[in-house]
């Protein structure tokens, strides 16, 4: 558990408040003293936004959950498309005959920002 007194969290170990040392077990007990926010499990399609922190709830909070924007999707689409396209690179070397298949595969992931429903993203299927 992390403690914050007067918006600054407490180190880990231990710390000296008025010539009084406390040990992290302590911190609790130091007037002033609040419980830092524990960072939560985020649901598909939602971020954090990190902050310098306020208090909520007599707990101190350095982040605001909120839904993933259509730009922060593509651009995770985008990555994701990225590295399936650098997976099959090695089927464009001048040693190698692409198939048919590979060639429609890569082009359907090049089309892919297109057309791609950025909340239900479908990508193309490896032959």
């Amino acid at each position: 558990m992390e403690y914050a007194l007067n918006g600054v969290i407490l180190g880990k170990s231990s710390m000296e408040v008025e010539g009084t040392k406390y040990f992290n077990k302590d911190f609790s007990t130091i007037p002033g003293v609040i419980p830092v926010k524990q960072t939560p499990t985020l649901l598909e399609g939602q971020t954090f936004d990190w902050n310098e922190g306020s208090e909520i709830n007599g707990e101190w909070v350095r982040f605001v959950v909120r839904d993933k924007t259509a730009i922060e999707k593509m651009a995770e689409i985008r990555g994701q498309r990225n590295s399936l396209l650098d997976d099959t690179d090695k089927y464009g070397l001048s040693d190698v005959t692409m198939t048919t298949a590979m060639t429609a595969y890569r082009q359907a992931l090049r089309d892919l920002p297109a057309s791609v429903d950025v909340n239900k993203p479908v990508f193309p299927t490896k032959p």
